[in-house]
């Protein structure tokens, strides 16, 4: 088997991070950063799709959420507007984009120098999708007369109602990860953090030591 091959990570085996309205993003970030230290060919995955209904939901999408949604059960009691409101999986696209950018960071700031190359360090694979979720249907069946009401208050609905509801996906890779291109994801290349000179000097001396030592 050639050696590109072996080093295929596979993104189907990424940690799953659902983000939020709510929650410190400070949280979210620190679990991201001790995954990718813990597990170095482990994606990471940040999303903001809803919980799934009705079914089990991974552990690990649960348990390392930024915070319950605003529309979960269990709020102040005050009264809901009937005001139409962009879903929770598009106003937290904002806060996913900020989490990413952090992560990213600060995973640059705990590389080892000793890794570098050419005096320079390289971040995270970063892989970014854009797709859309089913319009939510009424969890009971409805007659045929409310079928035909609905119809009517649809047709009759302002156009500026939104009906299509956006949601994003980023993952985080220490290495590429290509087979998620083909299925639509954008691919943005991992910064580079620069040794400084003092840096390299101490890094020369360190490689002299440990040549030395053998």
């Amino acid at each position: 088997m050639p050696d590109s091959a072996r080093n295929v990570v596979q993104p189907d085996t990424a940690l799953h991070i659902r983000v939020t309205n709510h929650g410190k993003i400070q949280t979210c970030v620190q679990f991201a950063l001790a995954s990718l230290e813990e597990h170095p060919d482990r994606p990471v995955t940040f999303h903001t799709m809803p919980a799934a209904k009705g079914k089990a939901v991974d552990r690990s999408e649960t348990n390392n959420s930024v915070a319950p949604t605003k529309d979960q059960p269990g709020g102040s009691g005050a009264a809901v507007s009937k005001r139409p409101h962009n879903h929770t999986s598009m106003t937290t696209i904002p806060r996913l984009i900020s989490v990413v950018e952090i992560v990213k960071r600060e995973h640059l700031k705990t590389l080892d120098p000793a890794l570098s190359q050419a005096g320079k360090l390289s971040g995270l694979h970063q892989y970014n999708e854009i797709g859309e979720l089913e319009p939510e249907e009424p969890e009971d069946a409805l007659s045929p007369e409310e079928e035909r009401q609905r119809a009517i208050t649809l047709a009759l609905s302002s156009k500026r109602q939104q009906h299509k509801v956006a949601y994003m996906k980023v993952t985080l890779s220490r290495k590429e990860l290509p087979d998620l291109v083909p299925t639509g994801a954008t691919y943005q290349q991992p910064e580079i953090r620069a040794l400084s000179k003092s840096a390299r000097t101490r890094l020369k001396r360190k490689l002299k030591k440990s040549d030395a030592a053998t």
